[in-house]
């Protein structure tokens, strides 16, 4: 339900009343009413509730938007070591950073990181929130990402994507009004890379179908996810393909009504991607909005991250990305160690990764960030991920040469995120 507000005593709300807006395989669209709270003595004139009345259809109509339900897949045991070594090299290729050959191979256990920064594990250790998509009419799942441009998905010749992974592959013959062009493409994503060709077919998301989307047919990749490719979200200029990203290509074609798409992830199996607008139902009060400062990623400025403490704050008007293709808050590696030092975590060089006793969470602090003049907070439950065998592991990461800021899911969980293209900016609120 969206209230948009009352005219002369008549509140206009829009419902979805053909399949319930709130189990996840439910999508928010099919019919939409307008409801009229009627103070007769606030109306006088007829004429002038039928405007109203008309006025409310109009914007029910208007401001329809679409719930796409999200899977949450969770890593129970902690990956072998190499798994974690092999994904550092994703953030790196994957935000155009130079490769470091250097690892550690001692098994120990300190308090500090090593002088030669150690790259962590990203989504290869926690959650990885991906939902469905069809190409003409064969079905995927796709990791809804914010940190990149590109739709893929594997194709029926990717051998690996077939026998080891067990992915859906297209199938061409199978299609309705395929086209391929055969440009070659090669993209980073996950704990790997993927290669293949290019092509273009209707995509359809939810209930919404684009026709003529460019997309990668992956022919070879080195590596298997839960999911069987990758929608990016983020602006044209990152596009590896040269296609124009899926949600541009539903403005353009006037598939929804606002350029906006935003994320709840909240829940505890899986959370909602919304497109073409952003539901106040999910969190709580009002968006806080900040700009957007370089239209490739959702780059913006970040006040600070640490706890409340200001003597515990890191960055002073950083960079960041939020990244939803991330599991983790990803920094350059003074800061992290400070973080994870305040929490009294121990880095394990092995894995590069830090440690806490799984007992010490609810003791921990709340972790703040200051976006746009205002706090707010994830809460230790969150960025500290469980595994069996009472492993826990902090959710700070860094990346050798990072001077930036990524954050990943582990700050998605708590908010809701909103990524407006047309006035370029990110809106967050604490999620319900």
């Amino acid at each position: 339900m969206c209230v948009f507000g009352t005219w002369h005593g008549l509140t206009c709300e829009c419902y979805a009343t053909k399949s319930s807006f709130w189990p996840d395989k439910a999508l928010f669209k099919d019919y939409k009413y307008c409801s009229a709270d009627w103070r007769l003595s606030r109306v006088s004139n007829m004429n002038r509730r039928v405007v109203i009345l008309l006025l409310c259809a109009f914007l029910c109509a208007s401001e329809a938007f679409h719930r796409i339900a999200m899977q949450r897949h969770r890593h129970r045991k902690l990956p072998h070591g190499r798994h974690l070594w092999a994904s550092r090299k994703h953030m790196r290729r994957k935000f155009g950073m130079p490769a470091v050959t250097t690892q550690s191979t001692t098994n120990t256990t300190t308090t500090s990181a090593p002088a030669e920064a150690i790259e962590p594990l990203f989504n290869a250790f926690q959650t990885q929130f991906y939902g469905p998509l069809f190409v003409s009419d064969q079905a995927f799942t796709v990791q809804f990402d914010t940190g990149s441009s590109d739709l893929w998905i594997p194709n029926s010749n990717c051998s690996t994507c077939i026998k080891e992974c067990g992915n859906a592959v297209f199938q061409a013959a199978k299609s309705k009004s395929f086209k391929a062009n055969g440009t070659s493409f090669s993209i980073t994503y996950g704990v790997g890379k993927v290669s293949g060709v290019t092509a273009s077919e209707t995509v359809s998301i939810g209930q919404i179908s684009i026709k003529d989307q460019g997309f990668g047919l992956v022919s070879q990749t080195d590596t298997c996810s839960s999911f069987d490719g990758v929608l990016g979200l983020a602006y044209p200029r990152a596009s590896v393909t040269g296609a124009r990203p899926p949600f541009y290509q539903m403005i353009d074609q006037k598939l929804v009504d606002s350029s906006i798409f935003s994320f709840h992830l909240k829940s505890g199996d899986g959370g909602s991607l919304i497109l073409g607008g952003s539901n106040s139902s999910l969190y709580h009060g009002s968006l806080t909005h900040v700009n957007v400062t370089q239209q490739k990623m959702w780059q913006f400025t970040m006040d600070y991250i640490g706890f409340p403490s200001k003597k515990c704050r890191r960055c002073n008007s950083c960079k960041a990305i939020m990244d939803s293709g991330t599991s983790l808050i990803v920094g350059p590696t003074e800061d992290i160690t400070q973080l994870n030092t305040k929490i009294r975590a121990t880095y394990n060089a092995t894995n590069g990764i830090w440690q806490v006793p799984c007992g010490r969470i609810s003791y921990l602090p709340v972790l703040e960030l200051g976006i746009a003049g205002k706090k707010f907070q994830v809460r230790p439950q969150e960025y500290v991920i469980a595994y069996e065998g009472d492993v826990c592991i902090t959710g700070f990461m860094d990346l050798a040469g990072l001077n930036f800021w990524i954050i990943g899911d582990v700050f998605f969980r708590e908010h809701y995120v909103s990524f407006d293209v047309e006035q370029n900016r990110i809106g967050i609120a604490k999620a319900k």
